[in-house]
């Protein structure tokens, strides 16, 4: 049996937090892209949609563990968001702009990369900080829903 709190699966939960930020820039991305008169508060919702997936394959209680656990941690998370769709909107600006400078270009992207990055890191703290209230049977329940 695996121990999901060692090195090797701190590793596996980092990887699947990073997939799961990626997957959803990518998606805002392509959303603004195609459909620029939607507002900018669709990526605002990010943390809170990972959190209603993840509280969705947990028992109840173990939910709840979690929505605690997010609530603490959401007077840190909502700056970062505001920084983040800051940036997302700088980088919108940037590649609307009629003559492209590719040097702003990557930089708005850089800064968008790095805001989200630091969503990231605390919905990291978020879930090791529940994982290690919730029981064992929630773990397994999670991450069998994600192995599929």
């Amino acid at each position: 049996m695996t121990n999901w709190f060692s090195a090797r699966g701190r590793v596996g939960w980092l990887l699947l937090a990073s997939l799961c930020l990626n997957v959803a820039f990518g998606t805002y991305v392509s959303v603004q892209w195609l459909r620029p008169d939607l507002p900018l508060v669709v990526g605002a919702a990010l943390p809170m949609r990972i959190m209603e997936r993840a509280a969705g394959r947990l028992p109840p209680e173990d939910a709840d563990i979690l929505w605690r656990v997010y609530r603490g941690k959401e007077p840190e998370l909502l700056p970062l968001q505001a920084d983040f769709l800051r940036a997302l909107g700088r980088t919108m600006r940037v590649l609307g702009e009629q003559n492209l400078d590719q040097e702003a270009m990557r930089a708005a992207i850089k800064e968008a990369r790095e805001s989200r990055m630091k969503i990231g890191d605390t919905m990291i703290d978020v879930f090791v900080e529940a994982l290690t209230q919730i029981s064992a049977k929630g773990r397994r329940q999670l991450v069998g829903t994600f192995r599929r």
